[in-house]
């Protein structure tokens, strides 16, 4: 069938923004175990700028899109879980059957790296052709939902509930559950602890109102700018820092160097080494940020060692689909996970000014409107 996709070109090695533009491709129809989704909406995250931007590693030309959410018009014949008219949001990607899977920790999936950014199914296929029978990398994250319809496995499908708006709901497949699952399921912040949260982008302010769903009384978020500081205390964070040279020790003066928890959410800067130096003894950070994957993070072995704390990575919030992505679905639908007030709306035709003011922090979550 014939789609409308925004294919991005970028030569190896350039790492500023490239242009991406919208072009009819080709689309096959699904496998057995795959669902055909017209995707009404899609978030710009982090990841996707990433690759745009020579971060993270994603072959070109290709379709990029992960948070993509629409309606079922075709399942394989053995797709069970979700039917032809549901609507659904798209999670992560993962094979079901590595150890990690069987685990109940598909979020670490054995072959998520492939699955996320090769570009391509496990046996080296696409789905999506340019109408030259150019094969496109357009299974970013195994759905590449910058598009208007898109194949994906039904695995990673999750049903919206009936009532809720499905094109609100499309970022919980990545950084709004990132945010949230790192606290909710990683952390799980114990009665009246305390937990810095590094960054306050989407990722930081969902993992800011998840805090404020937990026992810890203590919520401070780092930025430098005082807007989103600002909307990090309307959400939940009892103190605000602005960042600087003195951050952690702020942050152990309002602690009185007790802090029990951090969570590193930054967009790229990188600030893990001093997220874990802010900790007070057995304190854990969570490592979630968008860093270059390459970037080293220098630790003080004393500090690690003497202090006992722990330091994690954190993908995609741990969690199962669909299940924690419902429960944020129902917490939204009961006011207590305002994820709307985060939001920015652009027609598909925007992408790339969508692009730009996530790059400029001036939306703090754009989602593209098919």
């Amino acid at each position: 069938m014939k789609i409308t996709a925004a294919v991005m070109e970028k030569a190896d090695g350039v790492v500023t923004r490239r242009s991406i533009k919208l072009e009819e491709v080709d689309l096959d129809g699904p496998r057995e175990d795959e669902v055909l989704v017209r995707i009404t909406s899609c978030g710009v995250c982090g990841t996707d700028r990433g690759c745009l931007h020579g971060q993270e590693p994603y072959p070109a030309p290709g379709v990029l899109g992960h948070e993509g959410a629409g309606t079922i018009e075709a399942v394989g014949r053995l797709v069970d879980n979700v039917k032809v008219g549901d609507r659904v949001l798209l999670g992560f990607p993962f094979c079901g059957t590595c150890p990690s899977c069987r685990r109940g920790k598909p979020r670490y999936c054995v072959h998520g790296s492939d699955l996320m950014f090769s570009g391509f199914r496990l046996d080296g296929s696409s789905p999506m052709k340019r109408a030259g029978g150019e094969a496109l990398a357009a299974r970013f994250f195994q759905q590449s939902s910058w598009a208007t319809h898109t194949i994906a496995q039904a695995r990673q499908v999750v049903r919206v509930p009936d009532g809720m708006d499905a094109d609100l709901l499309g970022p919980l497949g990545c950084s709004i559950t990132t945010g949230a699952g790192t606290v909710l399921n990683e952390l799980k912040p114990r009665p009246n602890s305390s937990i810095a949260i590094f960054g306050a982008g989407n990722v930081g302010l969902a993992a800011v109102m998840a805090a404020a769903l937990t026992p810890a009384t203590r919520i401070i978020v780092v930025d430098k700018n005082a807007d989103r500081l600002a909307l990090a205390r309307e959400l939940g964070a009892t103190d605000a820092v602005e960042h600087d040279g003195d951050t952690v020790q702020r942050i152990k003066d309002l602690t009185n160097g007790e802090l029990d928890y951090a969570v590193e959410a930054t967009d790229g800067s990188n600030l893990v080494a001093e997220a874990v130096e802010a900790l007070g003894v057995l304190g854990t950070c969570a490592m979630v940020g968008g860093a270059k994957a390459s970037a080293p993070v220098k630790l003080h072995h004393g500090d690690m060692l003497h202090a006992g704390k722990t330091l994690t990575g954190v993908m995609g919030g741990g969690g199962t689909t669909p299940d924690f992505h419902l429960a944020l679905m129902h917490l939204h639908a009961q006011g207590r996970f305002p994820l709307d007030r985060l939001v920015r709306r652009y027609p598909f035709a925007e992408v790339n000014q969508a692009i730009d003011d996530s790059d400029a922090g001036s939306a703090i979550k754009p989602i593209l409107m098919m």
